[in-house]
C-alpha cells in the first residue's frame, strides 16, 4: 500500500466524513447510524478502490453512495414492518371483526402526517416527493437556493419521523408504509 494513497484517503476522510454523516442523518436520524454508515462506506470506498477517483468524481460518487447505504439500511430496518397489502389484509380483517368507525384511514394518517409539518417546507417536500422535481427545478421555481431546499427536506424527514415516533404501533406502520412509498425507499 502507497503511503500517498493513505494519506490522500486520510485527508478525504476529514474533509467529507462530517457532510456525508449529516447527509445520512438526514435520512436516519440517528447519529450513531449515521456515523456507522459513512465509516463502513468509507471502508468499501478503500476496498473498491474508490478513493483512488479523482475529487470532481469523489464527491459525487460518495453522496450517491452515502444515500444508498441510508436507503439499504432502512430497508434492513423495515424487515420487521408489514407491508402494504399485508397491513390492508390485517386492517380489513380487524375493522369488519370491530367496525371501529374511530380507526383513521391511511389517507387521513398521511394527510395528517404533512398536516404536522410547516407550510413552506410541506410545499417543498410535495414537490420532490409527489411530482418528483430535482431540488435545482424546486429552487428555481421558488426563487431560493438549493441549499434552502436541502434543509427544509431534510426538516420534513426529521419532522415526519418525530411524528411517527409520536404515534402508536399500527399507526406507525401504516405512516411509515405510506412515507416509504412517497420516499421511494
Amino acid at each position: 500500500m502507497r503511503t500517498d494513497r493513505k494519506d490522500r484517503f486520510k485527508e478525504r476522510f476529514q474533509k467529507h466524513y462530517s457532510r456525508l454523516c449529516h447527509i445520512a442523518y438526514g435520512y436516519v436520524a440517528n447519529r450513531d447510524d449515521s456515523e456507522d454508515i459513512v465509516q463502513e462506506l468509507f471502508i468499501n470506498v478503500w476496498n473498491k478502490g474508490k478513493d483512488e477517483l479523482p475529487e470532481n468524481e469523489f464527491v459525487p460518487y460518495m453522496n450517491m453512495a452515502v444515500r444508498n447505504s441510508c436507503i439499504s439500511f432502512l430497508r434492513g430496518k423495515q424487515d420487521g414492518t408489514l407491508s402494504i397489502d399485508e397491513h390492508m389484509n390485517e386492517t380489513s380483517l380487524v375493522a369488519s371483526e370491530e367496525h371501529d368507525e374511530n380507526r383513521p384511514h391511511p389517507e387521513e394518517v398521511l394527510e395528517d402526517a404533512l398536516s404536522s409539518l410547516p407550510p413552506k417546507c410541506k410545499e417543498i417536500f410535495m414537490m420532490a416527493k409527489l411530482r418528483n422535481m430535482k431540488y435545482r427545478e424546486i429552487a428555481h421555481e421558488l426563487n431560493l437556493s438549493e441549499k434552502t431546499i436541502e434543509n427544509q427536506m431534510t426538516k420534513a424527514i426529521r419532522l415526519l419521523r418525530e411524528y411517527v415516533s409520536q404515534k402508536g404501533v399500527l399507526l406507525i406502520s401504516v405512516i411509515f408504509v405510506v412515507v416509504s412509498v412517497l420516499l421511494n425507499l
